[in-house]
């Protein structure tokens, strides 16, 4: 019953959504979106800069949006909209935006009509925030596989990004059952790999011992990686207000991991939470002895 109620429901989303369409598309042509590529150049050329991102999931949390691992909270959405309406006055963070707002590279026909849906839809509930005369990342840096057809310059940005973490000391922070760099080079140019792991759902619950965790450790490391979903935009915004280097980096381990089994869907990964694909790994079950012993502290 209910695939049969969403198929008639399709056409009338369809046409509302083409509809509403241009008009976001009119507004989104004023804000400025940098390439992956100019994207991840410039976190290499500017050693201080932090990342945050705005994908989907934070853009639509402004309003009102559960994701699979972060259900809506007020607070977490006052934050990400203070990001979004100050980050011109950072000068120590870069705040990324969907890469679909440049309509350049073509993506694959089901990303493409999620993003056509997404802006149809969403873009009139945070146009408000966004700023003209800002030069926003972009947030497919770090997810530059999957959503593409054309995936043959895909190894520039990871190599780009291997590049970036090149002989630095590196903080994980991320979500239990992730597992950063585990079982594939992503990282291998660090000069070492430290973690702290946390919750994997509704990390912002748990907001201010996470900060306080990464603000005790962080000083001693060149950069802080953070794969924690709408709570990691907001923590690398915030450590960056704090002096301490933080990337937001999405969905990168994962992408990396397709990319390199020339994967044509979202498929899992044996080891590690693929949420995308509905994937929560059990961590009891893996044994790695190096994995944990990089962990220096576990927040809950």
């Amino acid at each position: 019953m209910n695939k049969f109620i969403r198929k008639i429901r399709f056409p009338f989303k369809l046409l509302f959504a083409s509809i509403r369409y241009p008009a976001a598309i009119v507004g989104l042509s004023s804000v400025n979106v940098m390439s992956k590529a100019d994207t991840i150049d410039k976190l290499i050329e500017n050693d201080h800069l932090s990342l945050a991102r705005f994908g989907d999931g934070e853009l639509e949390m402004l309003t009102f949006k559960n994701i699979g691992f972060q259900d809506y909270n007020e607070n977490l959405s006052t934050r990400l909209i203070s990001v979004l309406e100050n980050c011109p006055k950072n000068k120590n963070c870069l705040v990324a935006l969907p890469d679909s707002f440049l309509n350049k590279d073509k993506m694959i026909f089901g990303s493409s009509l999620f993003w056509f849906f997404h802006k149809s839809f969403h873009y009139s509930k945070y146009k408000k925030y966004l700023h003209n005369d800002y030069f926003y990342g972009n947030t497919s840096v770090t997810r530059p596989y999957h959503d593409y057809v054309k995936k043959n310059n895909v190894k520039i940005i990871f190599d780009k990004f291997k590049k970036l973490i090149n002989n630095r000391k590196i903080l994980i922070v991320e979500g239990k059952g992730t597992r950063l760099g585990v079982g594939n080079d992503l990282l291998s140019t660090a000069s070492s790999i430290s973690r702290i792991t946390t919750v994997n759902k509704n990390a912002f619950s748990i907001y201010n011992k996470i900060i306080d965790a990464v603000l005790k450790f962080g000083t001693e490391f060149d950069i802080i990686l953070i794969s924690l979903g709408p709570t990691a935009t907001l923590l690398s915004y915030d450590l960056s207000c704090s002096g301490i280097r933080a990337i937001d980096t999405g969905h990168i381990d994962i992408e990396y991991e397709w990319m390199n089994i020339s994967a044509k869907s979202k498929v899992n990964i044996l080891g590690k939470n693929v949420n995308e694909a509905g994937v929560i790994c059990n961590e009891e079950m893996m044994e790695d002895i190096e994995y944990k012993q990089q962990i220096i502290s576990h927040i809950e």
